[in-house]
């Protein structure tokens, strides 16, 4: 049995629910997302032909670019050290050495020999005075503004004609220079002493032209280099070998008149003193001597510690490591098992235990004495040491007091060695040097070669098209995404059941469908044609009432944040479905400052509700019977005072005596962001439908009506989406049932 099955079912339910639950939040991201990309898209292809087009003309008008390239090593050069016993060391090449050469073959030195050799001050790729402009430059030249903001500003440059010959000639040639190393690309490759040299031109031939042309003059640049190297160290070193000659004889006499004198002599090959060789010796004696003495002192005071505690000295180290001890202590343990077990059989007094315990005392004694033996020989051995650190000490002290008597003319005499060595070594590795300057000018070499040639490219390198446009394509495919998402959360209208119930918290009771240019009233579409649409979006709206309804509800209140979002025209649709089903429904246009029900019922709104309120005519006299079948209504009315007239005692008295009456009340009441009589009324009503226009009412008025109801009190029953063009909500993919119209379309007679 698995260890997910030994848990308990409530057990295993809660912990895979954090798992299910960000599955399920991912999922409706994605569906989130790839929604709102299906909407956008044909404002993706929009944003993508507008960057493919413009993309497509400029590669068909610019001229394509070859690049040819050469690859050229770099070798380690053969080092004249002066301080070196061999006649060559080999160079060490890094990182740092082949950038810097690469650095070179990109200089403005070499550019000017491959211009001169090539004669490419007369080619109009490179010299703009002999170039024809290209209609696209020109276009592109007439579109900058920045190319009209420069030709207004004050400019510092020297005229022309203020400049010498020579002065205009070399800004010509700088101009050039640079117009040809904007072709060149020079890179080392990673981690080798390989460089690659690329040069891109309109011509093919002449990439390769020029691209062969730098690595040959680049290799010549660097013999020549190595030919004026050696000639420039001959010169010097002969000049500095007869001084160095005069400074090696001068040093040396110096050295061995200043020892004569002085009496200092040297024992052997090994250039020091008796002294010096006497006091080493001590001084390492006196240190082997003073780290036994250390080590001795330690083991005496950890005896000593020991044995302050009262019998733990026989835990030091050389008492459990002394053979004697450790026989003695077996001889114990076996006397202390003899005793244990003649303790099980005789009395205390008994004279085997009298012996076994004599025994065992005498044994303990002898360890106690050989313990004692152990420390006294630690004390004598830390004396012993002592005294020879103090007899090494005193023959030390004497020899430095010997050795200070000619530490100053040592001193001064080893100055004079070091002077007249270095004189002498130096004067011998220059004339060695010297003496192979003469050959090194016969077998100078570049220390760089080339190792591929350039070949004429077979395809440009720029432009890449196939690559160009992928790459627009895709920034296009993504910034017209990013646009898509960014209108879609700026747009600040609800589209969806989802959007809806994620805004409100309440659950979407239905979809009232947009009527397009419909012949037929709503009374006849509902009444007549009970599989249209619309009579089928009012009939899912009175089953979420029938089937959410624990208790039976006959007062339903419909409102909305703003005028014209459909309320009115649900209201009357609603009562419509409601006759049909039971027998006593009433109609009420309790928006007195905006009736409208009374157009689509066809009858005088006049004298209504706000007659009633006002206690100027009694209710069973204002109602219409009859409007659609057993359908009743009863008109707004008009009132010239309109504020307060809809107070909650009055209204509450006057539902009361209608619901004895009628089985069903449909209130259309004005939207709950306009005025203040919708609260007084949805607390009075058994369910409130809160209605909203499809892509039109702002979120914002939707939060702020819900959150005034529920302010109130009010039993709000949820949302219903009214005006909703199903087409376009069907192609734009938002989601909720609405999606799929067209494939249950068939179930509707239109």
């Amino acid at each position: 049995m698995s260890l997910l099955n030994l848990v308990r079912p409530s057990e295993r339910e809660a912990a895979t629910v954090p798992d299910a639950d960000f599955q399920e939040a991912f999922r409706k991201s994605v569906r989130w997302a790839w929604r709102v990309l299906w909407r956008g898209k044909f404002l993706i292809l929009a944003v993508l032909m507008a960057a493919l087009v413009p993309s497509v003309l400029y590669l068909q008008q610019i001229p394509p670019r070859y690049t040819a390239e050469a690859r050229i090593m770099i070798e380690a050069a053969q080092v004249r050290n002066a301080l070196s016993e061999n006649m060559f060391m080999p160079e060490w090449i890094g990182d740092v050495t082949v950038q810097t050469e690469a650095d070179l073959i990109s200089s403005r030195m070499l550019a000017r020999r491959v211009i001169d050799k090539l004669g490419l001050a007369n080619d109009p790729e490179f010299n703009p005075k002999l170039r024809t402009p290209r209609p696209l430059d020109t276009f592109m030249a007439a579109l900058n503004p920045l190319s009209w903001l420069v030709s207004t500003l004050p400019t510092n440059e020297v005229e022309p004609s203020t400049l010498s010959e020579s002065a205009r000639a070399d800004i010509e040639q700088a101009a050039l220079v640079q117009t040809f190393l904007g072709g060149l690309q020079v890179a080392p490759q990673r981690r080798t002493l390989i460089i690659s040299v690329r040069y891109t031109s309109e011509n093919r031939e002449k990439a390769a032209l020029i691209t062969n042309t730098i690595a040959q003059l680049y290799v010549l640049d660097r013999l020549e280099a190595g030919f004026e190297d050696t000639r420039r160290v001959a010169t010097w070193l002969g000049e500095r070998l007869e001084a160095l000659r005069r400074d090696v004889v001068s040093a040396e006499g110096a050295v061995e008149e200043y020892r004569a004198q002085n009496g200092l002599r040297r024992k052997g090959e090994q250039q020091a003193t008796v002294t010096d060789q006497r006091l080493s010796e001590l001084n390492s004696r006196l240190m082997i001597a003073r780290a036994d003495l250390a080590q001795k002192r330690a083991r005496l005071e950890q005896a000593r510690q020991l044995m302050r505690s009262r019998g733990s000295v026989e835990a030091f180290s050389d008492v459990l490591q002394s053979p004697l001890i450790q026989r003695l202590r077996e001889q114990e343990a076996t006397t202390q098992r003899e005793m244990s077990d003649a303790l099980k059989v005789y009395a205390d007094r008994h004279p085997r235990i009298l012996g076994l315990r004599a025994e065992l005392n005498e044994i303990r004694s002898k360890i106690g004495h050989e313990v004692d033996k152990i420390a006294t020989s630690l004390t004598a051995d830390a004396e012993a040491a002592a005294a020879g650190v103090r007899a090494l000490e005193s023959d030390l002290n004497g020899l430095q007091r010997q050795s200070d008597v000619a530490g100053e003319a040592e001193v001064r005499l080893r100055e004079l060695e070091r002077q007249a060595d270095a004189s002498r070594s130096l004067y011998e590795s220059f004339l060695a040097r010297f003496k192979r300057e003469d050959q090194q000018e016969r077998m100078q070499r570049a220390n760089a070669r080339i190792v591929s040639q350039a070949d004429i490219p077979t395809s440009p390198s720029y432009p890449r098209k196939l690559s160009l446009l992928m790459a627009v394509s895709m920034l296009a495919l993504m910034g017209g995404a990013m646009l898509v998402f960014l209108l879609d959360r700026l747009d600040n209208a609800l589209r969806s059941a989802d959007e809806t119930e994620d805004l409100t918290s309440l659950p979407t009771l239905a979809m009232i469908p947009y009527r397009r240019g419909r012949d037929l009233s709503p009374m006849k579409e509902i009444l007549e044609r009970p599989r249209s649409v619309l009579a089928d979006a009012v009939r899912s709206l009175r089953t979420s009432l029938e089937i959410a309804d624990g208790e039976h509800s006959p007062v339903i209140m419909i409102t909305s944040s703003i005028p014209k979002e459909g309320k009115t025209f649900l209201s009357f649709c609603l009562g419509l479905i409601y006759s049909k089903m039971e027998g006593r429904v009433l109609l009420i246009d309790a928006d007195v400052y905006r009736p409208r029900l009374h157009t689509l019922t066809g009858t005088d709104g006049e004298r209504g509700l706000a007659q009633v309120l006002r206690g100027e005519a009694k209710v069973e006299d204002l109602i219409q019977h009859g409007i659609a079948g057993t359908l009743d209504f009863l008109p707004a009315g008009r009132s010239p005072d309109l504020p307060e007239l809809i107070k909650g005692a009055a209204i509450e008295e006057l539902l009361k005596d209608l619901l004895t009456r009628y089985d069903r009340i449909i209130i259309d009441s004005p939207p709950v962001l306009a005025v203040a009589d919708t609260r007084v009324l949805a607390r009075l009503a058994d369910r409130v439908i809160y209605l909203v226009r499809w892509n039109f009412t702002p979120r914002d008025a939707v939060r702020n009506g819900i959150k005034l109801l529920n302010g109130t009190g009010a039993p709000v029953h949820g949302v219903v989406l009214s005006q909703v063009d199903q087409r376009k909500h069907a192609r734009y993919g938002y989601g909720d049932y609405g999606q799929y119209y067209g494939r249950y379309r068939d179930y509707y007679a239109e």
